[in-house]
């Protein structure tokens, strides 16, 4: 059966350019009805908020979703390295000299949930990274590979061990820079979702390009469409989701160059400057979006082997590594709640 075909019945899906696509069975019981969907363009991405409450007044779920994007243009205006008016610009800014900050509630508690993910995953996420990160060009019309002594003498400005955050007070010594771009849309989209269940909203997707905030109270499973990492427009594999969560994917795929027919991404390892290799994807399932965001990016980072352990050593994730083998073909790991119902949609001739 080919793709078109599986997909015949379905009656919505994610209009971004994410990693991951959702698609909805066209029924949520019988009382369904067209769900309610606003797009804007926040956070470098689409982003799209959809409700799929059938008994909420349609004016009050717009009311709801406008205040969801909100909260995320607010996370926006906090961590943007390209706004040099934003929190995190401004503090950039001044890398040349030691900075003390008094971060408000919202900030504080995303560096709170980076230095977290920095030190569970023992630096495999690192938000100290934009000096390196420049570097690279990735977001510019000339990337090119650094010279090696370029990216060691960047190096020497990272790390988040260098960072202090006590109870209240944000310590930055000279030439660290914030680069929370890790973790942050996974950030806007936990603030937004906490936004809308606030407004009594109880089944709702919001896709951030590929970080997805998901409420979900209905009896009819979500399916999640894993995208192919080396086909666009082709999907590598489709699971269902029954459940509230966060979920995020990392991938080789969404910046990236071929320089000497090397593939170079924007998702660099932290103790090398250079991009990880081994994985072309990774998507975890986390209890909430920042979660899933910010350790879909250190699983990148760890490759294959430390990944998996990781993932199996916290039973709270769910998670999917596409790696390279031997060969160089694409090979799949499924943690065991992501195994029992995943179904393949790549030929063997596509890996």
């Amino acid at each position: 059966m080919n793709i078109a075909s599986r997909l015949r019945k379905i009656v919505w899906h994610s209009a971004c350019a994410s990693f991951l696509v959702i698609l909805l069975a066209a029924g949520c019981g019988e009382s369904y009805r067209e769900p309610v969907s606003q797009r804007q363009i926040l956070l470098g991405t689409y982003v799209t908020i959809t409700s799929y409450d059938v008994d909420m007044d349609p004016a009050a779920i717009n009311r709801a979703i406008s205040a969801g994007f909100d909260a995320i243009r607010e996370v926006e205006t906090l961590t943007n390295p390209y706004d040099s008016a934003s929190t995190v610009g401004v503090l950039n800014r001044r890398s040349g000299e030691a900075r003390e900050f008094l971060p408000d509630r919202r900030f504080y508690e995303l560096l709170s949930r980076a230095m977290e993910a920095a030190q569970e995953t023992g630096g495999a996420f690192d938000f100290t990274l934009w000096p390196v990160f420049r570097l690279w060009g990735f977001d510019t019309d000339s990337a090119a590979v650094p010279a090696p002594e370029r990216i060691q003498e960047a190096l020497g400005k990272t790390g988040y061990q260098r960072v202090s955050l006590d109870s209240s007070r944000l310590l930055l010594p000279a030439g660290v820079e914030l680069d929370l771009g890790g973790i942050s849309k996974g950030f806007a989209v936990e603030m937004a979702r906490r936004v809308l269940r606030g407004q009594g909203m109880r089944n709702f997707i919001i896709d951030a390009g590929g970080n997805l905030g998901i409420e979900w109270n209905h009896e009819e499973d979500i399916q999640i469409f894993v995208r192919h990492p080396r086909r666009e427009g082709q999907f590598w594999g489709q699971f269902p989701l029954g459940r509230s969560c966060g979920v995020s994917t990392s991938g080789d795929y969404q910046f990236y160059f071929i320089e000497n027919g090397q593939r170079y991404h924007h998702i660099l390892n932290p103790q090398t400057g250079y991009p990880a290799d081994d994985v072309a994807a990774v998507s975890i399932i986390a209890p909430d979006a920042i979660t899933a965001d910010g350790l879909s990016t250190a699983v990148f980072v760890m490759g294959r082997e430390r990944g998996r352990e990781f993932i199996e050593s916290h039973p709270e994730l769910q998670g999917l590594i596409i790696y390279r083998d031997g060969n160089d073909s694409l090979q799949t790991y499924l943690s065991a709640g992501v195994r029992e119902k995943f179904t393949s949609l790549a030929e063997e001739s596509e890996k």
